[in-house]
This record gives structure tokens, C-alpha cells and sequence, in this order.
């Protein structure tokens, strides 16, 4: 690998744990968009390599929280068996869809999430 390519992957890694650990997103909306249209990479390994840095970079994430009370373990853990099984299934899924409806799956899938979180942001009263 180049330089340039390891220092861009560092930092697109370091843009997502920052906001991993601040609002708990970066796979989805950071590392997978970067991968793709900044790296070049495809669909489906940009979402492979975002699910592989999950583990490390939520550990840490979780870590920092639950040292500040800020995690319910049994529902963590009951959502994790959910997860975990829901994973492989998706990810099962997600290789026999070709590149490009898996782009636009995720770009649906975003797309409606903003438009979720635009609206209670701007519903609520505070």
C-alpha cells in the first residue's frame, strides 16, 4: 500500500471513531461512503471492511460510555443475540446483490434515516 493510501485510510478511520463515539454512527455514514467514493473500493467491500473495524472501534466506544454508567447490559446483550444472527443473515444477503442495488439500498437506507432525525430534531420542543 502507498503512503498516501494508509494515511487516507487513517483518516477516514479516525473521522468515523470520532463520531462512532460521539453519536455512535461511522461504518454506515462515514467509512462505506469513503470507501467507495474517495477510495474507489466497491458496494460490498467497503461494507465488509466497516463491518471488520466494528468490533475494535465499538469496544472502545462502549468502553468509555459504560465507565460512565451509560449502558444497560442486559439490553445490550439481548440485543447483541438479535444482532449477531441478524448479521450473517444480512451479510449473507448483502453478496448475492449486485453492487449497484446494494448502493442503492444504503443510499435509500440513509437517505431515510436523515430525513427521520431532521424531523425530531425540529419537532421537539425545547
Amino acid at each position: 500500500m502507498i503512503v498516501n493510501m494508509i494515511i487516507s485510510l487513517i483518516l477516514v478511520g479516525f473521522i468515523a471513531g470520532v463520531l462512532s463515539g460521539l453519536m455512535g454512527v461511522g461504518g454506515g455514514t462515514i467509512t462505506i461512503p469513503a470507501l467507495v467514493f474517495i477510495m474507489g473500493l466497491s458496494q460490498h467491500s467497503a461494507q465488509g471492511i466497516s463491518l471488520a473495524i466494528i468490533i475494535p472501534t465499538a469496544m472502545i466506544g462502549a468502553y468509555g460510555y459504560y465507565l460512565r454508567n451509560n449502558i444497560d447490559l442486559k439490553r445490550a446483550i439481548y440485543l447483541s443475540i438479535g444482532s449477531i444472527f441478524g448479521a450473517y443473515f444480512g451479510s449473507n444477503l448483502a453478496c448475492n446483490v449486485s453492487s449497484l442495488y446494494l448502493k442503492r439500498i444504503f443510499g435509500i437506507f440513509v437517505f431515510i434515516i436523515a430525513i427521520k432525525v431532521f424531523i425530531d430534531v425540529f419537532s421537539k420542543k425545547k
